[in-house]
């Protein structure tokens, strides 16, 4: 025997829902990729952004601070008076007699963005506040090899370039009058400060002071910004300014700046401090990783979500497809379902009918009218086992099919049952053998096993037809926790099991007996009601063997 399902290939039905479900959830899955995709993207960029964006508006605030102090720097030094840059002044606020006295910047610049301040005059001789050649003892002590230092520095790089004489006065200058006294004493500190005498102009002096500009020329090396001046006296004219400290800048910024790195460099930028520099911040390394790091989880969690949807839909899809498929084949089984019991329930009612119209109307042999009897008998009971298995399989469905399993004999069981099956048997040419000993006891219900065994020896019957062989045996033994009863039959045995015991699933080929497709499930949910089981195995000589197990007594 071969097991042969009733649907042998996917409805088209099925198909075209599969398609259908699986070609809208592509496409809807395809356009949330693609727009989700984008969305990621552009999250992606804004989160790699972010340290740059971050470093820019630090770049913004620090040059905005440092511009500020820088205008600072410049609008307090404008109002310097132009004798302050030489290592002696005579201040007439102070005294209006012969007097000097060191200039505030004999010691130092007074603030820390200055590195030094410098005058240069038309024969580009460098003097600075700090340093007094002619009276050695009036140079500051304090760093004086840096001073120096950084004299000779302005010297070499900044006199050529910052020497008076070339640029025309500014018109925003103004001027300053001093009276002769005082210019002169200014003029000739030193002579002053040694009690030499000093040559007195007549009438008052005017002083033209142009405001302080910004230049980046070179200084130790490396581009420094120097803010420069014109002062224009009788004497001649001077270039006066100061050199802005870089490494002064460069550490103000770094303490400024936070976990980021500042730089001032020249150039001209959206970040300028000063005509021609600039302030650049970079992003801190571990903020720009964090950000990497970020966006990849950004699209690796839009992935995990999109597979996980994905999936869902893919599952749901196929449960739509499977539910579209199981109702189509239960349409068609139900169909065929319908056929095979019309199939079923005419052949027992042709005999009924026949042999009936032959007793009703005196036909046939009169001696054998027990016969025609006894074989409308048995076509009932065949009929009774159709009706019995239709009702019990809808039972089945409605979960209300139930047994009454007692503790009764089994040997006499087994014997009524083969007593009464033995006459239609032997007349389809079987013989049936049973092997029982009258002591086994089990706990069973006897219609449920009645209705178990019916089907069991009745599908022996029908399908061992072709078999040289037509012995049938019913056989019955105590394996000690279970009792164990076989129907085994000489037939072709069945090659796949699989289906075997769903509902509508034939053990039969194309060809063979004709049936409903529910003897053997119905009979396994039988003896599972009784707390047992039924199961399939190959005959010990061929042909197949249907075990029924019940719990002992």
């Amino acid at each position: 025997m071969e097991t042969r399902a009733l649907i042998a290939r996917p409805p088209r039905r099925a198909l075209a829902a599969g398609v259908l479900v699986t070609a809208l959830l592509g496409a809807l899955l395809g356009a949330w990729f693609v727009s989700g995709w984008s969305d990621v993207r552009a999250r992606q960029e804004q989160t790699r952004a972010a340290p740059v964006r971050a470093a820019d508006e630090r770049a913004a605030e620090l040059a905005r601070e440092l511009r500020a102090e820088l205008e600072a720097l410049v609008a307090h030094e404008s109002g310097r008076p132009y004798f302050h840059y030489q290592n002696l002044f005579h201040d007439p606020r102070a005294s209006q007699g012969t007097s000097v006295t060191p200039s505030p910047l004999a010691s130092g610049p007074e603030d820390k963005l200055v590195l030094g301040y410098f005058q240069i005059d038309a024969q580009r001789r460098v003097t600075t506040p700090t340093v007094n050649d002619e009276v050695p003892s009036l140079s500051e002590p304090t760093h004086l090899a840096e001073h120096r230092a950084f004299r000779d520095g302005v010297v070499r790089e900044l006199a050529s370039a910052l020497a008076p004489g070339r640029a025309q006065v500014a018109a925003s200058s103004w001027s300053v009058q001093l009276d002769p006294s005082t210019y002169a004493q200014n003029n000739f500190s030193n002579q002053v400060y040694t009690q030499a005498p000093i040559a007195v102009a007549q009438g008052p002096v005017t002083i033209t002071v142009s405001p302080l500009e910004w230049h980046t020329l070179p200084f130790a090396g490396a581009p420094a910004l120097v803010a420069v001046r014109a002062v224009q006296t009788p004497d001649g004219a001077l270039s006066q300014g100061f050199v802005v400290d870089r490494t002064t800048v460069t550490g103000w910024l770094a303490a400024h700046a936070g976990d980021m790195v500042a730089t001032l460099s020249p150039g001209d930028g959206a970040h300028e401090i000063a005509p021609g520099w600039q302030v650049a911040v970079a992003p801190n390394p571990r903020a720009v990783h964090a950000a990497l790091v970020d966006a990849h989880a950004i699209a690796r969690g839009f992935v995990i979500r999109f597979a996980g949807v994905g999936a869902l839909g893919a599952l749901l899809a196929a449960m739509l497809v499977v539910l579209v498929v199981r109702a189509e084949r239960l349409a068609r089984e139900r169909s065929q379902f319908a056929a095979a019991a019309a199939h079923e329930l005419r052949t027992p009612l042709a005999g009924l009918q026949l042999y009936g119209d032959m007793l009703a109307d005196g036909l046939g042999d009169p001696d054998k009218a027990r016969d025609y009897a006894k074989r409308m008998a048995e076509e009932a009971a065949r009929l009774g086992r159709v009706v019995s298995n239709v009702l019990g399989f809808s039972q089945l469905e409605r979960g209300n099919l139930s047994v009454n399993a007692q503790v009764d004999s089994l040997g006499d069981a087994l014997r009524d049952l083969a007593d009464r099956a033995q006459p239609a048997l032997d007349r389809a040419g079987a013989v049936l053998e049973l092997d029982a000993s009258p002591e086994l006891r089990a706990r069973f219900d006897r219609d449920a096993l009645a209705r178990i065994l019916g089907n069991l020896l009745d599908n022996a019957e029908k399908y061992g037809r072709g078999a040289d062989d037509r012995s049938i045996t019913l056989a019955a033994r105590d394996l000690g926790d279970r009792i164990e009863i076989v129907v085994s039959d000489r037939g072709p045995g069945i090659r796949d099991v699989s289906e075997l015991f769903r509902p509508f699933s034939r053990g039969v080929t194309a060809d063979g007996p004709a049936g409903l497709g529910l003897g053997l499930a119905l009979s396994r949910s039988l003896a599972r009601a009784m707390g047992g089981e039924l199961r399939y195995r190959p005959g010990e000589t061929g042909g197949a063997a249907f075990v029924v197990e019940l719990p002992r007594a």
